[in-house]
């Protein structure tokens, strides 16, 4: 799987990246969200083509991205018929055409089977360690994660909607309606970004918590599912496995 990517399969999805200004600024600060942000590539089965998700590393083996990145369903299906994507491999820190991190396989995906229930689009992944034995979080370090998102609150989008280089806008999150299991924040990436974080309380090194994952976009925001309850104990899960399972 790995010798696919590094071969042909990061160059043939990069031939549909767009080419011109991009719909938001690129992040140029570095810092820990250019180590720890990336793409996550999949394959949808035979004659199905390939695909681009955002997604970030949040623990020891951890990252975090939407459901949606990982399983496919038909419109008006139900989420449980949904096609596992195969072959997820994830690049941390992709730029370019470059991956300065290396990339990772996929050990295991932790998600919920109605996931295309509202505050379900999410999921964890236990990634493999890289070819010297480390983990990712030893190669790129981590973002804290938090369940308690609270709504107001100045947040850092970031993804990569079918571009070469991660992408970044902020702007106070808000719910859609009250008790909603979304947060939304005013500005649009596009397809590409989904699973992208949502991330507050950034500090000097350009670390903060991860809040929410991106899921969809209108002409004037785009909405991410909280990271509540449901979210911690997917997490939790994939912590205690990475160290003893």
């Amino acid at each position: 799987m790995e010798t696919y990517w590094t071969g042909t399969g990061v160059a043939d999805v990069a031939h549909g990246d767009a080419i011109g200004d991009p719909v938001q600024p690129e992040w140029t600060e570095g810092g820990v969200i250019a180590r720890t942000v990336g793409r996550l590539y999949s394959s949808q089965g035979a004659g199905a083509g390939l695909g681009a998700c955002t997604a970030t590393v949040v623990g020891t083996n951890t990252v975090i991205t939407a459901a949606h990145c990982v399983r496919t369903s038909d419109a008006g299906e139900p989420s449980r018929s949904a096609t596992w994507d195969q072959q997820l491999y994830f690049v941390p820190g992709y730029h370019d055409g470059k991956s300065p991190y290396g990339g990772f396989t996929v050990r295991r995906v932790r998600m919920a089977e109605e996931w295309q229930d509202e505050g379900l689009d999410v999921a964890v992944l236990e990634m493999n360690s890289g070819h010297d034995g480390r983990s990712i979080s030893e190669v790129t370090g981590v973002q804290r994660i938090s369940f308690t998102a609270e709504s107001g609150t100045r947040t850092h989008f970031f993804g990569y909607p079918y571009t070469n280089r991660l992408l970044h806008c902020e702007g106070r999150n808000s719910r859609e309606y009250r008790g909603s299991a979304l947060l939304r924040i005013p500005c649009v990436m596009g397809v590409g970004s989904s699973g992208g974080p949502y991330i507050v309380d950034l500090d000097a090194a350009e670390a903060g918590s991860v809040v929410a994952v991106n899921i969809s976009g209108d002409e004037s925001f785009s909405y991410g599912t909280a990271l509540g309850s449901f979210a911690r104990r997917l997490y939790a899960q994939s912590e205690h496995c990475s160290r003893d399972c």
